[in-house]
């Protein structure tokens, strides 16, 4: 049976396939590509992951009473959707 992972932006489930695990590191949000990275762990669909960030879910996601610092990598992940979004228009 394979695990079922809810997304933090729009709640809708999906397989670890297709979502992006997200993990809190020194209090930054990073982006864990391999999946692996010990504790706990945010799941997030790539369109979604914008809404997530202002949805400040990732407060809630890791049990936090702040938004944490999202990370450069993260930034980036946001910047490229965006550059492909203009390409299609």
């Amino acid at each position: 049976m394979n695990p079922i992972r809810s997304c933090i932006g729009c709640r809708k489930t999906g397989s670890p396939t297709s979502l992006m695990r997200m993990v809190l590191v020194d209090g930054k949000v990073i982006f864990d590509q391999q999946q692996i990275a010990p504790g706990r762990g945010a799941w997030v669909h790539r369109k979604c992951l914008e809404l997530a960030i202002d949805r400040k879910a990732f407060k809630w996601a890791f049990k936090l009473t702040e938004m944490p610092e999202i990370s450069n990598e993260v930034t980036e992940l946001l910047t490229e959707m965006d550059a492909k979004d203009m390409k299609l228009k």
